[in-house]
């Protein structure tokens, strides 16, 4: 991969290097699973959940994709999931819907990027 389409990646808070490394250095293989984010639609489920007032469907929803995002080494959108979490879990839902909204503009930087780099959209 180009240096300047690993750096469009790392300026999202995409770890490019430590996920090709945390993949024992298949970078085919972490790419592929970056175009695989593409399709997942957890995020999506999760805002729905949030948006019908299902906190916990929307809790579970937001775990999952807390812990795609940390194995894929995406580590803004990871903290933002991570916190959303926290925030379901001790009932602040005000501050949960608030970081959701930044969580889902950083996915869309995200799958923008990988899209722009990895698909050539």
């Amino acid at each position: 991969m180009r240096r300047n389409d690993i750096e469009r990646l790392e300026r999202c808070g995409v770890g490019y290097s430590d996920g090709v490394k945390k993949f024992m250095d298949e970078a085919e293989l972490y790419e592929k699973l970056l175009v695989d984010f593409l399709t997942d639609n957890t995020f999506e489920e999760s805002r729905a959940d949030m948006a019908a007032g299902d906190l916990g469907a929307a809790q579970k929803a937001v775990h999952a994709m807390k812990s795609v995002t940390g194995t894929l080494c995406m580590y803004k959108l990871y903290r933002y999931c991570a916190r959303v979490v926290d925030e379901l879990r001790a009932g602040l839902r005000e501050q949960a819907e608030d970081d959701m909204d930044t969580a889902y503009s950083l996915y869309r930087d995200i799958c923008s990027a990988i899209r722009a780099v990895l698909v050539n959209e």
